[in-house]
């Protein structure tokens, strides 16, 4: 068996749509023979994931499975395993670092981290 990362494409749908587009990317883990056994139960599983539910406005919410986007086999999963690397070039650097950063910044909040100091760039 071999161990694959696929990458998903979700529509998120609230209510009766009238919102501005949202699109949920998942990188998710399978195990399986082959890739075409990976495809196949990635597609399978797709509308497995997420459930219908009414949010606090009362409003149905869906995720409409788009496609599995990419699949690719990656080593057994080990202790700082790479899942997936994403090349940025990015046309304005300093508001993707500032993203970067909003993004760290937020986690420090949540997460107690026992070096505070973590820098990223």
């Amino acid at each position: 068996m071999k161990w694959f990362v696929v990458r998903y494409i979700y529509q998120i749908i609230t209510g009766d749509g009238d919102h501005a587009s949202q699109f949920d990317e998942q990188l998710r883990l399978t195990i399986a023979d082959n890739c075409d056994e990976a495809l196949l139960k990635a597609e399978r599983q797709a509308d497995e994931f997420h459930q219908p539910f009414r949010n606090c406005n009362g409003d149905m919410v869906t995720w409409n499975f788009i496609c599995v986007a990419d699949l690719y086999e990656v080593q057994s999963p080990a202790d700082g395993a790479e899942l997936a690397s994403v090349l940025h070039e990015p046309d304005d650097v300093n508001a993707f670092l500032d993203t970067v950063n909003q993004h760290k910044s937020y986690l420090q909040e949540l997460l107690p981290f026992s070096t505070p100091s973590i820098k990223l760039f």
